[in-house]
């Protein structure tokens, strides 16, 4: 055989080593993986290492399952299983061919076929929930043992380091050992494994604080701009009109002088002008709004100024220059 054909035969190999391990099972994990059982050891195609190992980042949860279980009765276990980052979940679900599972057409289950007594799902799901009903044996054989994995997947790339899963063994006590529970104790007691706040309570990134912090700044300042603008435009404008009253006085010798000829028409220009803001100042602050408001108040204030400027120069004494 040719060179040619030993690196043709070596390459084709190379791939399907490559592809096995990223094969996933979305369609329902096998029952047993050698000569173990899947729902004891977990679904070791996934994980952060070969080997895969169980993680408490997943919350494997199921309630409705009884301290102790009657005979031939049928109890409702709902069973869920997440992580964070996660968007789908799947289990595999055994009583060890103790009992017999149903369920309904709303959810993908199917029964595993090469191991008695085992569920797993069909599809994943993306809601990581599901709910069986499982029927107790007719006859008092003892304690029952339970094992349920619930797979927790990122749907990326098939079977891989973003998958996580983890195992909830349990045990139902026989008839004669405890009280089984009946009603809403029934419902509401539940098992789980697993730790709540890897899923619940997220450590929060300080730069991602801080860009939030920015944000809602920028959104205040936008929100009320004209809120910010407009007084501090006031505040600049009264304190140059300050300003300019005060060197006036002290160092340019008063205002100047206005004939009353000219002075007596500008001041009822003025005086009809700050009138009718006036009034429209206090008739928007009650109908148009308050910023409306206070806006025709500002342009009131002004023609005021006006008219005190007009009467400032009235009686200001004439200067030589203003008689020539």
């Amino acid at each position: 055989m040719s060179g040619v054909h030993h690196r043709i035969i070596l390459i084709f190999f190379t791939l399907i080593l490559v592809a096995v391990p990223a094969l996933s099972m979305p369609n329902g994990p096998p029952g047993l993986q050698g000569d173990q059982l899947t729902s004891e050891i977990g679904c070791t195609c996934h994980g952060v290492n070969a080997a895969g190992t169980p993680s408490n980042d997943v919350l494997v949860q199921i309630s409705g399952v009884p301290e102790s279980y009657s005979l031939d009765t049928e109890y409702n276990f709902v069973i869920s299983g997440d992580a964070a980052d996660s968007v789908g979940a799947g289990f595999i679900f055994t009583d060890y061919g103790n009992g017999n599972f149903t369920w309904t057409e709303d959810f993908d289950i199917d029964f595993v076929s090469d191991v008695e007594g085992t569920i797993g799902h069909s599809l994943v799901s993306s809601e990581k929930t599901w709910t069986v009903t499982w029927t107790s044996p007719e006859t008092n054989i003892g304690d029952l043992h339970f094992s349920l994995v619930v797979n927790a997947v990122d749907g990326q790339n098939g079977a891989n380091e973003g998958d996580k899963w983890n195992i909830l063994s349990f045990t139902i006590s026989s008839p004669d050992q405890a009280v089984s529970q009946e009603g809403e104790a029934l419902d509401t007691r539940t098992l789980s494994v697993g730790d709540y706040d890897t899923l619940f309570v997220q450590v929060e990134d300080p730069e991602a604080i801080e860009r939030e912090h920015q944000m809602e700044l920028a959104q205040k300042y936008f929100d009320n701009g004209n809120l910010y603008y407009w007084p501090t435009l006031g505040i600049l404008i009264v304190g140059a009109i300050v300003q300019r009253e005060f060197y006036e006085r002290r160092f340019g010798g008063g205002p100047p002088h206005l004939d009353r000829e000219l002075a007596i028409p500008q001041a009822i220009r003025r005086g009809s002008l700050f009138l009718v803001l006036l009034y429209f100042s206090v008739y928007g602050y009650q109908n148009w709004g308050q910023v409306e408001g206070i806006l025709v108040g500002c342009l009131a204030a002004w023609a005021a100024y006006g008219l005190y400027r007009t009467w400032v120069q009235a009686i200001a004494p004439a200067k030589v220059p203003d008689m020539l």
